[in-house]
């Protein structure tokens, strides 16, 4: 069996298709469908783009399906600190100074963070102050569990733990290597004191119209919710894996607490 035929068998396995089920939404016969999976027959550059399209494949996926059969990748994959970028890293800065003085948050599909505002900064240097620790890159995912970190800010955090378990779970399952090992969550699942029913965990709160939580800043109580977006259309793989969050408060108290004048922290 060739790569290609290994990783495309895969990837189909993954959208739990049987090879009929696939040649039929792809227009093509089921033995054509065998025929690149066993690597007796080898697809053209069209076909492996048709193929991957049929797979909903995202761009990094469809990148090794060209590889893999030994076509050049058609979608860049630069670092966002690239000149071809810029106009990528600009619509976030724009995003995240537009938000203010709310905090906001760019992070990777493994959730690295990215980029921050000033206002998610400075709520982050707080939580330092007053006992957090944080890598040079932190990952939100796992900082939220992290004893170290967020999590014993996070008032409600079994709740907003479990959504997060949850979310990481579903996004793996969705994704083009469902079959494949969830290493993101294998890891956070690692980290001492996450709930041992987190997939069965009914998430509270379903009274509102979005999952809120809150955040004890020493006396101060924050009462949050977010929305997350993405890059519309991308052409590169970095920008299609980058979610931007945004965080907004739920009750006045909130909205003065980001909306006072910034204090120092000798304050």
């Amino acid at each position: 069996m060739s790569a290609f035929g290994t990783l495309f068998r895969e990837m189909r396995q993954g959208k739990r298709l049987s090879q009929m089920d696939f040649a039929l939404a792809c227009e093509v016969s089921a033995k054509h469908i065998s025929f690149l999976e066993t690597g007796r027959s080898r697809p053209s550059k069209g076909m492996v783009l048709h193929l991957a399209q049929m797979l909903q494949a995202d761009l990094a996926g469809t990148n090794r399906l060209l590889s893999a059969a030994g076509y050049s990748q058609v979608y860049s994959d630069q670092d966002l600190g690239a000149p071809g970028m810029a106009m990528i890293r600009e619509a976030l800065e724009h995003l995240l100074r537009s938000h203010l003085p709310y905090p906001a948050v760019v992070f990777d599909h493994e959730y690295y963070l990215v980029m921050a505002n000033q206002a998610m900064q400075a709520m982050m240097a707080r939580m330092v102050e007053l006992g957090a620790q944080f890598p040079p890159r932190p990952n939100f995912l796992l900082s939220v569990l992290d004893s170290n970190g967020i999590k014993p800010f996070v008032d409600d955090w079994e709740n907003i733990a479990c959504h997060l378990l949850q979310r990481v779970y579903h996004e793996h399952l969705s994704g083009p290597f469902r079959d494949q090992p969830n290493r993101l969550l294998e890891q956070a699942l690692t980290v001492p004191g996450v709930p041992q029913d987190w997939k069965s965990h009914v998430v509270e709160h379903l009274d509102y119209p979005a999952i809120p939580f809150t955040l004890m800043l020493g006396e101060q109580k924050l009462r949050i919710f977010s929305t997350i977006a993405t890059i519309g259309t991308p052409l590169d793989v970095t920008a299609q894996n980058l979610r931007i969050e945004h965080f907004f408060p739920v009750d006045e108290g909130s909205k003065a607490y980001w909306r006072a004048p910034p204090k120092t922290i000798s304050e």
